[in-house]
C-alpha cells in the first residue's frame, strides 16, 4: 500500500477529487446518507468490562472509567427506541466490552424484546457462554449473537486472544448449539467472526473445520471474514497516510451510548473522545438531531476530519466504509 506526503502536488489531487466527487456522486440520493429523525442502529454499552486482551483491540489505551450502564438509565433509552421501534433496525447490546460479564443482560435483552424492539444483537468471546447463560439468552428472546473466534489450536488462539482459553471456548461454543437444538429452537441465529490477517497461510481452511456440522444456514447461522482495522489511532495494521476517499456512514445511520451515557458516534472511538451528547439529560432523538450530529455530518460530508481526532486517525475514510467492522 502505498503513501502519499502532503505536498502541494498532494492538496492539488485531493481538491481536483473533491470537485470531481460531487459533481459525480448526489449524495443526497445515496441510500447511505439518507438521514432519518432517529438512528437506524443504536449500540447500548453495557459494560466496558472486558476479561480479554485480545492483540487487536486496544483495551491498554482505556482510559475512561470502567462500569456497567444503569438499569434505569437503560430503560429510558428502550422506551424512548420502542416509541420509534420502526424506524430502529438493530439495537446492539455491546460495545468496547464483554457483555456476557453483565449478569443482567438476558433482563436486559427480554425488556428490550417486551417493549417490541425488532432486532436485538450483541457481539462476544464466548469464554463465559456457560450451559446456564446460553439456555437463559435463547429464553430471552436475543435475535442473533456474534463470536469473535481468531485461532485453530490452544497456541495460536492464546496468543490472539489473551486470558483467554481456547479449549474452554470451543466447547462452550459447541454446547450453545446442542442447547439450541435441545430446546428447539431457532433463534439466537450465530455468526462466528474470522479475522484472516490473525492466520498463517494454510490455517484458514483449519479455522472453518472447527465448525464443520455446528451451525444452521436455515436459521441465519454464519461465518464473516472481516478485514483488520486500527481502532482509529488504537493500531497500525492499516495505513492512515493515504488520502482520504471516502465519507464514513455512521453519523447518518448509528449511535454509540456508553456505558455512562455519553454519546460517541462509533465503536472505534474506544475512548469515547468524541462528545455527540449525553442521553442522561437528552432523549436519544434530541442528541440524534442536535448540533454536534449535524456538524460532523458536515464536516465527514466535506471529507473534513481535522476536527475529530479520532476520526482523522481512523482507516475507514480512507478504505471502503465498512458497518460491519464489530
Amino acid at each position: 500500500m502505498f503513501h502519499i506526503k502532503k505536498t502541494l502536488p498532494y492538496i492539488l489531487l485531493r481538491k481536483i477529487y473533491k470537485k470531481y466527487y460531487y459533481k459525480n456522486v448526489n449524495f443526497k440520493k445515496n441510500p447511505i446518507y439518507k438521514i432519518d429523525n432517529f438512528p437506524k442502529e443504536v449500540w447500548l454499552e453495557n459494560t466496558n468490562h472486558c476479561n480479554a486482551s485480545c492483540i487487536m483491540c486496544p483495551r491498554e489505551l482505556q482510559t475512561r472509567k470502567k462500569g456497567l450502564m444503569k438499569m434505569d438509565l437503560y430503560r429510558k433509552l428502550i422506551d424512548e427506541m420502542s416509541v420509534h421501534k420502526n424506524m430502529v433496525e438493530r439495537l446492539h447490546m455491546h460495545n468496547f466490552g464483554e457483555p456476557l460479564l453483565d449478569k443482567k443482560l438476558p433482563e436486559r435483552i427480554k425488556y428490550a424484546k417486551d417493549k417490541g424492539i425488532k432486532h436485538v444483537y450483541f457481539v462476544s468471546n464466548a469464554s463465559l457462554l456457560t450451559s446456564q447463560i446460553a439456555e437463559t439468552l435463547i429464553k430471552s428472546g436475543l435475535d442473533q449473537f456474534k463470536i469473535s473466534f481468531y485461532g485453530i489450536d490452544k497456541e495460536t488462539y492464546n496468543e490472539t486472544m489473551v486470558d483467554l482459553d481456547y479449549e474452554t471456548t470451543l466447547s462452550n461454543v459447541k454446547n450453545f448449539f446442542n442447547i439450541r437444538k435441545k430446546l428447539n429452537s431457532t433463534t439466537p441465529s450465530v455468526s462466528i467472526q474470522l479475522i484472516p490477517q490473525l492466520l498463517k497461510k494454510g490455517q484458514i481452511e483449519k479455522w472453518y473445520e472447527q465448525f464443520e456440522n455446528l451451525l444452521d444456514p436455515s436459521v441465519g447461522d454464519s461465518i464473516i471474514e472481516v478485514p483488520i482495522h486500527n481502532f482509529s489511532d488504537g493500531r497500525k495494521y492499516n495505513n492512515i497516510n493515504q488520502m482520504v476517499t471516502d465519507i464514513c456512514p455512521y453519523p447518518w445511520r448509528t449511535m454509540v451510548i456508553l456505558q455512562n451515557g455519553k454519546v460517541s458516534p462509533c465503536s472505534h472511538d474506544f475512548n469515547g473522545s468524541i462528545d455527540l451528547g449525553d442521553v442522561n439529560f437528552l432523549t436519544i432523538s434530541e442528541v440524534w438531531n442536535g448540533q454536534q450530529y449535524k456538524k460532523i455530518r458536515d464536516s465527514f460530508k466535506n471529507l473534513n476530519y481535522s476536527n475529530y481526532s479520532a476520526c482523522n486517525n481512523c482507516d475507514v475514510p480512507r478504505n471502503a466504509p465498512a458497518l460491519e467492522h464489530n
